[in-house]
């Protein structure tokens, strides 16, 4: 599979918008140099609440993720898609532990790695993603009641199933990163046919 493709369309899209970003503030600077330099955007960012914000920033990171995923869909094939996420949501769970441990998020039995992949994610999905656990130090159970990832795949009409498989091996790599004991099953999700998504992550003897 052609993987080389597939980072540099990655790379080509954020190198797009730092470009673009920078363009327009290099723009504002020669056609109003006075206003660009005197003014603060203190006064702005203060007129928008901190959730708005997030929000903001976790719906890009979707944006991305959604149609990142539906390119490589289209380019590959379900078949080289699958083989392509076995390998590596796995590795991107692994990622993510690295994240939780930057917030200083602790704990290694199931208990504990259901709030921590919960909370790592729903910092990157933002304020509208919705988690819901039930949980013992052995076993939990983790509900996603509103997913902001399908309902942006939804928005796009797309009937491919972009994330089933990278849920369930994004979620066991970052379990197996938090305690090589425990491990993460998907026994429910929305683009199979049922109405959530869910989790069952163990503690093994």
């Amino acid at each position: 599979m052609n993987t080389k493709i597939n980072s540099t369309s990655r790379r080509g899209f954020l190198k797009g918008v730092a470009v673009g970003a920078g363009g327009y503030a290099l723009g504002t600077l020669l056609i109003h140099p006075e206003e660009a330099m005197g003014q603060s955007i203190e006064g702005y960012l203060e007129k928008v609440p901190m959730g708005d914000r997030w929000s903001a920033a976790a719906g890009g990171v979707i944006f991305w993720q959604v149609n990142f995923l539906k390119t490589l869909f289209a380019k590959e094939g379900r078949e080289k898609y699958v083989e392509y996420l076995k390998k590596n949501s796995p590795l991107i769970g692994v990622r993510g532990k690295g994240f939780a441990d930057r917030f200083g998020f602790t704990g290694n039995d199931a208990k504990s790695a259901a709030a921590i992949i919960s909370a790592t994610l729903t910092v990157s999905y933002g304020p509208q993603h919705k988690l819901e656990i039930e949980a013992t130090t052995e076993k939990a159970r983790v509900k996603c009641s509103n997913c902001v990832f399908w309902n942006a795949v939804q928005a796009q009409k797309i009937n491919d199933d972009l994330c089933s498989v990278h849920s369930q091996y994004w979620w066991d790599g970052f379990a197996n990163a938090i305690n090589p004991k425990l491990t993460s099953t998907l026994v429910k999700a929305r683009p199979l046919g049922d109405s959530v998504c869910e989790w069952v992550i163990e503690l093994k003897a």
